[in-house]
């Protein structure tokens, strides 16, 4: 691996265990936009893609912005079955003592991400948030990477993405970052937070 001068950590499933949260909120959100029920195996299939396959799949004839305002509104209504990722703290400490950039590159709405960093707790250790909006593409495509590297000013072949699916790796890709898996059948992967220090400070520091 090359040098590592950001981590940027996709966030449900990686810094926070939110599956169960995001599976009660979809079926809440069936319900109030008329549409059927998610079956958990369905729900497993889209883990990680964008409101806009969302609305596609769940929502059709829905507004993005509306159902972005309804998980913005209600997702931390779960929060009873969310827990921070063990071990997530103390990484992005380390990074932090380490000078490495920290950063969250997330399908999930700006605003909503940055809710569930507060309650986390975890807030204050980001360095930046790259949400999905109306101006930047979901990922797969790579727009959110690239986001996050123009706010920290780095050039992307120097960040590590973290993540939990098949969005993250195609989004580092097509970034041309660095991807680590986080418990996912991407290679190289890692099955704890704890395991992400050994790639973010492979090489020294300059």
């Amino acid at each position: 691996m090359s040098e590592v001068r950001a981590v940027l950590f996709d966030l449900d499933g990686v810094l926070v265990e939110s599956s169960e949260a995001w599976f009660q909120l979809l079926n809440l959100a069936t319900r109030h936009f008329c549409t059927p029920d998610v079956s958990r195996a369905r729900f497993d299939e889209s883990w990680g893609q964008g409101i806009e396959a969302d609305v596609r799949e769940f929502f059709p004839g829905c507004a993005t912005q509306e159902v972005a305002r309804f998980y913005e509104d209600h997702l931390l209504d779960f929060d009873a079955v969310m827990q921070v990722q063990p071990g997530a703290r103390a990484l992005l400490c380390r990074l932090r003592d380490a000078d490495i950039h920290r950063g969250v590159v997330t399908n999930t709405p700006t605003l909503l991400a940055r809710d569930i960093l507060a309650w986390a707790g975890l807030i204050g250790l980001i360095d930046t948030t790259a949400g999905a909006s109306a101006a930047h593409a979901s990922k797969p495509a790579p727009d959110l990477v690239l986001l996050a590297c123009e706010d920290l000013q780095i050039d992307p072949r120097l960040a590590l993405v973290v993540g939990d699916s098949r969005f993250d790796a195609e989004a580092a890709a097509a970034a041309r970052a660095q991807f680590l898996g986080f418990r996912s059948p991407q290679a190289p992967s890692v099955q704890d937070l704890a395991g992400v220090t050994e790639f973010a400070l492979v090489r020294p520091r300059h």
